[in-house]
């Protein structure tokens, strides 16, 4: 059920709380999905231009990130706990992941890690406009 509120000078489209929790997870596993696929112009297309990135090495543009998630070699995956809440077009996700990972050829931790993506709808198209990686590197 998708209700609209009248918010000044146009009306506002919120999402159910289970339609918010089933799109913010399907918009995270799908761009996972393309990530181990290594479908990266469908990856691309679901970042925003002005998408920024921050991850334990600090704050990168998209064509960063870009550069990052193609050196990844990401393998198998598993979520879990997510949250998702919506503010207007934008909606919050929330979730841990846990996967084999590299970055500048260093393994991270495959362990839980927690992650924060918002999504902004643009013309009915859901684009990432900023992701929070908080993984930390592999223990000795």
């Amino acid at each position: 059920m998708m209700i609209l509120i009248y918010s000044g000078d146009h009306m506002e489209q919120q999402l159910s709380q289970i339609e918010l929790a089933e799109q913010g997870e399907k918009l995270e596993r799908l761009s996972v999905q393309y990530l181990q696929e290594k479908n990266w112009d469908a990856l691309e297309k679901m970042l925003d231009p002005a998408c920024q990135f921050v991850g334990m090495g600090g704050a990168c543009d998209r064509a960063s990130a870009m550069t990052l998630m193609k050196g990844m070699n990401l393998g198998p995956v598993k979520f879990k706990d997510f949250k998702v809440t919506q503010s207007g077009d934008n909606l919050i996700v929330s979730f841990w992941l846990a996967a084999l990972e590299y970055l500048d050829g260093k393994e991270l931790t495959p362990d839980y890690s927690p992650r924060l993506s918002i999504w902004k709808n643009v013309g009915g198209q859901w684009l990432c406009i900023a992701y929070a990686d908080l993984i930390a590197s592999k223990s000795s």
